[in-house]
């Protein structure tokens, strides 16, 4: 079945991670166990890179292309990601100045073109575009050998605004493909409030929604605090989603959304993605205060469900659930569930899913159909 992930950060994954997509998942695992458990580089993988142990951090590699073609995910919102960031001890990737993000999301961007020249990705910015992937996608000829040669097509997206230096930089970069933004990610940066923080919206940030409107681009309210989300939504008219939220009402924590949030964000057409991460599934952790988190998982990929049946209680529809799964968007198996190994095991949830009771018309809907649907609104 095809897939359509509504948030991936393979650029981040590669260059911060430093990691070579285009290689399967056992070669990155291979070349970075060396530095785990406290194992010193003096028998390093011969095609491992030198890094500290502490890089480590990132946890182990799930995520690649060809186990993303192997999966059938034909088609991805993957991001542009760079924040500016007050130091913590909690992250260690953002940046201290708005002009560092901006190089560092031009670094993603161009990181997307090599790609794409590569012939491993191919950019989605028009409709046109996006037919000609889910086609070549949903040929019935497409055996495995055919999928590791089709390019994956690629929905430009931007977790956190930063890189963005104003209002007069958003025609660079919805010409270079940008198609949906979140203006805020972890803590507060340049626009406003975000997660783990509390406050809204900075006054510059409404000149820079006013240019995101006109440019066509979607608004993306995953990662923003209470108060900014209620006022995004209060000034915002345009095409609103959440690319990688769970309900608020299964698993505390201000990083979900409140059933408030997820029936303002539906009522306007919007998806909401399903996450396919520990702290969002785990009833028992409070992302607020992430302390406590098991270093490894407890739930399965099916735990998904419970927060799909809840957004259909509340819309009444299956219609505005989708996948954004964040693997590998700053961690790896031991966060993902526990009868997940690699991004290939993504293809097991349709079969999950009905087991769940969802029928194969509402699983098609969840693994492409509604995001497909959301993204014929915003493309040209």
């Amino acid at each position: 079945m095809l897939i359509v992930d509504g948030h991936l950060d393979l650029a981040f994954n590669a260059l911060h991670n430093r990691r070579d997509l285009t290689q399967n998942v056992q070669t990155l695992r291979e070349r970075e166990d060396i530095y785990r458990d406290g194992v010193g580089p003096q028998n390093a993988h011969p095609d491992a890179m030198g890094k500290e142990a502490s890089v480590g951090d990132v946890g182990v590699a799930t995520v690649a292309l060809p186990e993303l073609r192997a999966a059938q995910v034909g088609v991805v919102m993957s991001t542009i990601m760079a924040r500016v960031q007050m130091p913590t001890g909690f992250l260690s990737d953002g940046t201290r100045t708005q002009a560092a993000a901006h190089a560092i999301g031009q670094s993603h961007l161009h990181y997307y073109k090599a790609l794409e020249r590569a012939g491993e990705l191919r950019f989605i910015r028009t409709c046109s575009d996006l037919e000609t992937a889910v086609t070549a996608w949903h040929s019935p000829a497409l055996d495995e050998g055919l999928r590791q040669a089709t390019p994956i097509g690629l929905v430009l997206s931007m977790e956190s605004a930063d890189p963005i230096l104003g209002p007069d930089d958003v025609s660079a970069w919805y010409a270079a493909g940008l198609r949906s933004v979140s203006l805020t990610h972890f803590g507060s940066n340049t626009w406003g409030h975000g997660t783990g923080t509390k406050g809204g919206l900075y006054a510059c940030a409404y000149p820079l929604l006013d240019a995101l409107r006109a440019s066509g681009i979607a608004l993306d309210v995953s990662h923003a605090a209470d108060l900014a989300f209620w006022q995004l939504l209060d000034y915002w008219d345009g095409p609103v989603h959440a690319s990688h939220c769970m309900c608020r009402a299964l698993v505390p924590g201000q990083r979900h959304l409140s059933d408030d949030m997820i029936k303002a964000v539906t009522e306007r057409g919007g998806v909401i993605g399903m996450v396919l991460a520990e702290p969002m599934l785990n009833p028992d952790i409070n992302f607020d205060d992430l302390s406590n988190a098991p270093a490894h998982s407890t739930r399965p990929m099916a735990a998904i469900g419970d927060h799909i049946d809840h957004i259909c209680q509340l819309t009444g529809s299956i219609d505005h659930v989708a996948l954004g799964s964040d693997l590998d968007g700053g961690f790896g198996r031991e966060w993902a569930p526990v009868d997940y190994d690699t991004v290939a095991d993504l293809q097991k949830l349709p079969g999950l899913l009905e087991r769940r009771g969802f029928s194969s018309d509402d699983v098609a809907a969840i693994m492409h159909g509604n995001l497909l649907t959301f993204l014929r609104r915003i493309l040209p």
